[in-house]
Parts: C-alpha cells; sequence; structure tokens
C-alpha cells in the first residue's frame, strides 16, 4: 500500500480510460498525456496501460508500506525519496516505510508515477480512472491508501529512458478538419490555421478554453456526438478544446479534431500558455 500524507493539487489515479460507456454519457477520462504514462510503465514492465498516478501543478507526499518500484515521467516536480533528489525516467527501487514527496511542476504541468505491477484501485466500467460521480473519489484525499500488484521487479541499475526534449514554449498542436469546418467562411478558417491562441485561465481535464475569439456565423445545430481532442465554437466564438473528462455530447460546431499527439501536448500546457494550430489532412 502507498499511504498518502498529502495529496498536492489536483493528483488522481488514471489509466487509458474508460472506453465503450459513451453512450451512457459516460466521459472517457484517462491519462491527460497519455505518452508520459506509457514512458513511466514502461520503465517497469507494466502493461502500457496499467493505472498510474497522474499529478498536476504540485505532487504529493507519499509513504510506502511496502516495497516495490517506480519510474516518473511528465514533467519535472523535484522529487524527493527520503530527502535525496531523484529524476524522471528512471527505475527507482523504494524499500518499506520510504517517503516520496513531490514540488512544484516545471518544464511541463503533469507528472506520473508507474508502480511495478500497476496500480490496482477498484475497476468500475473497464478503467480505474478516477471521475466524479463513477468513482467514489475523483481525486487523491489525505490518508487514502492506494493499493498495488506485489511483483518481482528489481530495476537494474543506470536503466533509464531517453526521449527527445519538448518546446513547451512554443510548438504547434497537429489538428485535422472536424465535421462542420467546412460550414466556417474562408475568413474563420484562416484564423483558425494562422493564429496564435492562449489558453484561458478557464481550464481543466475537461475542457481548455482559448482567450482569441474565432469571427463566424455559423448557423443552429443540433447536439452532436464529441470526443476528447474535438474543437468546439460557441455561438460568440470562444473557442475550446475538449480534453480527457469531456462530455459525450454538444451543441456546439465541432470546427477542429485535435490529434492524439497534440492531446498529449496540451496535457503539458496550463494557463497563459500560446499554441498554433497545424492543420494536417488525412
Amino acid at each position: 500500500m502507498i499511504e498518502v500524507i498529502h495529496p498536492g493539487l489536483y493528483s488522481s489515479i488514471q489509466d487509458s480510460g474508460r472506453f465503450g460507456q459513451q453512450f451512457l454519457g459516460v466521459p472517457i477520462s484517462g491519462a491527460m498525456d497519455q505518452i508520459a504514462m506509457h514512458w513511466a510503465n514502461s520503465l517497469l514492465n507494466n502493461p502500457k496501460d496499467s493505472a498510474v498516478l497522474e499529478m498536476c501543478f504540485r505532487g504529493p507526499k507519499l509513504l510506502f508500506h511496502q516495497s516495490t518500484a517506480i519510474a516518473l515521467a511528465g514533467a519535472h516536480m523535484n522529487a524527493t525519496l527520503n530527502g535525496v533528489k531523484v529524476q524522471n525516467l528512471n527505475a527507482i527501487e523504494i524499500k518499506e516505510n520510504d517517503i516520496l514527496e513531490f514540488g512544484n511542476a516545471s518544464k511541463g504541468t503533469r507528472t506520473y508515477m508507474a508502480v511495478a505491477g500497476g496500480i490496482q484501485s477498484p475497476e468500475i466500467l473497464g478503467s480505474r480512472s478516477q471521475f466524479k460521480g463513477i468513482t467514489t473519489d475523483s481525486r487523491l484525499n489525505k490518508f487514502k491508501l492506494i493499493p498495488f500488484a506485489k511483483v518481482s521487479f528489481v530495476p537494474k541499475k543506470g536503466a533509464r529512458l531517453s526521449i527527445p526534449k519538448l518546446d513547451l514554449k512554443n510548438f504547434k498542436i497537429t489538428v485535422y478538419k472536424g465535421p462542420d469546418y467546412d460550414l466556417l467562411p474562408f475568413e474563420a478558417q484562416n484564423q483558425l490555421t494562422k493564429s496564435v491562441f492562449t489558453i484561458s485561465p478557464k481550464n481543466s481535464r475537461m475542457a481548455y478554453f482559448l482567450e482569441q475569439k474565432l469571427i463566424h456565423e455559423i448557423p443552429f445545430l443540433w447536439t452532436t456526438p464529441v470526443l476528447p481532442g474535438t474543437v468546439q465554437c460557441t455561438p460568440d466564438g470562444t473557442l475550446m478544446i475538449l480534453m480527457r473528462d469531456a462530455q459525450t455530447t454538444g451543441g456546439y460546431p465541432r470546427v477542429l479534431q485535435v490529434s492524439d499527439e497534440g492531446l498529449n501536448l496540451l496535457a503539458q500546457k496550463s494557463t497563459r500558455d500560446s499554441f498554433q494550430f497545424h492543420l494536417r489532412a488525412v
């Protein structure tokens, strides 16, 4: 078991998501940065979509009641093990009564902690991902006990992953035309692909709202299916990018669809960060 001494900010258990339940109105959820989750799991020989701990902005303080191994990926959170700094993208040996503590996020927004064998919290509707109304808790709480599988895994000394460095200050988000893209006049289409957009303070696991508005005159549309990565445009021109906890239907025009790679990159961005949409042909 892992005991949560302090939960940090917006820490939750996530896996690849809750699929096949959208017809019931159940969001997919899952790790915001799926690539970082896969990196952490791969270092421990876990299935790539094993449940992990997702930490946002500031991480928790954890007490391990059993020996195991962990791996960290994503943003840097100045993690320390018993007061000694540990690095991302390494397999780290953990002993009974060890204390792992995280600081503030840098070089990104979200950090992922995998545990050898995977976190074994209750599986509900095919997923361990926490979401309000589906799981008992929507995020970590103080003194919560997190179960994990007991496996015979010993990290090899020096084993680590080397990955390309991401420029989180300036990058383009790959998108495809949404079902309603062609309803936009040419000027609005041009604005979508040429403008720099900024993430507003109104951002969460459900959606990122952008500060710049789109000039358009799209007619009223009936409610239609949406999914993570759908970019919707409200009547006043506000653009919102649906994220992993997005609702399953919406009545606003679906002007773009963010690629899987783009969603993972957006997961590491936050308020006031800027980017451009890069439109790719299917």
